[in-house]
């Protein structure tokens, strides 16, 4: 369970601005030179905005994480030769229905496909504006073969929500500095 903590409360610091990334595919190193590790993440935030009731009016976002395990990289290996291992959605605003004591999944919609759930597991910190894939194998390869996704999750006194993606750039990204 400790390795959902990660993203909750670092989640403006790692992600800044979703407005700045709309429609394109990002990624972004974290490098960790004392000890000799890396780690990638890959992100896409929604082409749509939704609204929700005060306090988190004014349009919101959500932003899909995909991040690689932290390793140590061997002679030769670059960050970027990283592989997407974890599936992760951050909210701009609000904040997801997803909790230990109920059924968390969200429903998705690849191309013209069938719609399909997905289970999922909140942030170990508590935090409700992130949550974990159970299966992040199976989101990741179906995002890399597809060109459009829609994404609908339940939140807090808003009911179900939906998030369209435009999954075209994930091969080719463009590098954060």
């Amino acid at each position: 369970m400790t390795k959902y903590l990660f993203l909750g409360a670092t989640a403006f610091l790692l992600f800044p601005s979703a407005s700045s990334f709309a429609n394109d595919w990002s990624t972004y190193f974290k490098n960790d030179e004392m000890r000799g590790t890396a780690q990638k993440f890959v992100r896409s935030v929604s082409d749509n905005s939704v609204d929700f009731d005060f306090p988190y009016n004014g349009g919101s976002q959500m932003t899909i994480v995909l991040r690689s395990k932290k390793v140590t990289l061997k002679d030769g290996q670059k960050p970027d030769d990283l592989k997407p291992t974890e599936a992760v959605l951050v909210m701009s605003k609000g904040q997801f229905l997803c909790n230990s004591f109920n059924d968390c999944h969200i429903s998705v919609k690849f191309d013209d496909g069938k719609i399909q759930q997905y289970s999922m597991t909140e942030a170990a910190d508590g935090s409700s504006d992130v949550i974990f894939f159970e299966n992040s194998a199976s989101f990741i390869k179906n995002v890399s073969s597809h060109k459009k996704l829609i994404i609908e999750a339940e939140f807090y006194q808003a009911g179900n929500k939906q998030f369209k993606f435009d999954l075209t750039g994930y091969s080719s990204p463009k590098i954060e500095q």
